[in-house]
């Protein structure tokens, strides 16, 4: 029996302009009728799930930034933190220096969620759109000082990130490499070792007593393999990554298809 469905938000949940279609919502509303809870795990910051879900008027418990952060979004309450060791942290700054990127770092903090170097790496789009969350800062310090939870570059060639992306998962660095569909090019977004969705997603099924044969877990990119391998069900979305829908149970259509709401019907037949 399912009482627990985590899905990803990009590219599954809602769509590229972050609209959630009315159809999801819901879906959503239907599966908490039942009493199966309704989770989300992304790759984004905290206050782009609340904002942007506060649209829709409605909250999640929320997996954030690649498993990194987990934040109770109905009631403030911090289920999970894995932020870099220092250590880890400053190798990774290293690493990105190494060939010629000074990156977003990622903080928490009460009205910054990133902190810029004086001529970030990112693209000016993606840089101009993080400037009312963020503030300008020398990354040395940031990172030596912590906590830091992620690290980004986007809007860039990929043949510029690819060979970073290497060395840093021969490091052990989680990271996401994506086409990025914003702000054209490639981006690349790193997460402390060994954290992954679905470590923030344990983090909220254990004091709870869900265990991981009672997950469906949903989403469409590398970032999401993880949980998609390790949930009870995983639901992939058509046309995702070949690595999500190749360990996929049951396929959907992309939300721009309103496909998520036939989660409804992959939970009943799975005993939901």
């Amino acid at each position: 029996m399912i009482r627990l469905v985590v899905t990803d938000l990009d590219g599954t949940f809602w769509d590229h302009d972050l609209t959630v279609p009315e159809a999801h919502l819901n879906a959503v509303d239907e599966l908490q009728r039942r009493g199966i809870e309704v989770i989300v795990a992304t790759s984004r910051r905290r206050r782009v799930v609340e904002h942007h879900m506060g649209r829709v008027g409605r909250s999640f418990a929320a997996v954030v930034l690649d498993g990194a952060m987990g934040v109770d979004l109905r009631n403030g309450t911090r289920f999970h933190d894995a932020p870099f060791a220092a250590d880890a942290a400053v190798e990774v700054l290293q690493r990105f220096r190494l060939h010629g990127f000074e990156p977003c770092v990622y903080v928490d903090e009460s009205d910054v969620d990133v902190v810029l170097p004086t001529m970030p790496s990112t693209c000016r789009a993606h840089a101009d759109y993080l400037a009312p969350i963020a503030r300008t800062g020398d990354l040395d310090l940031e990172v030596a000082s912590g906590p830091v939870y992620g690290f980004s570059v986007v809007g860039r060639p990929r043949e510029d990130l690819a060979r970073l992306a290497t060395e840093l998962t021969n490091d052990g660095a989680e990271l996401m490499l994506f086409p990025e569909r914003t702000y054209g090019g490639w981006g690349l977004v790193v997460a402390p070792p060994s954290v992954t969705k679905w470590s923030g997603v344990l983090a909220y099924c254990e004091p709870r007593g869900i265990q991981p044969r009672e997950v469906m877990a949903v989403g469409d990119g590398d970032n999401d393999i993880d949980m998609l391998r390790r949930c009870g069900v995983a639901v992939a979305v058509r046309g995702g990554t070949e690595g999500a829908v190749a360990v996929a149970d049951d396929l959907i259509e992309p939300p721009e298809a309103r496909g998520w709401a036939a989660v409804v019907d992959i939970v009943d037949g799975a005993g939901g």
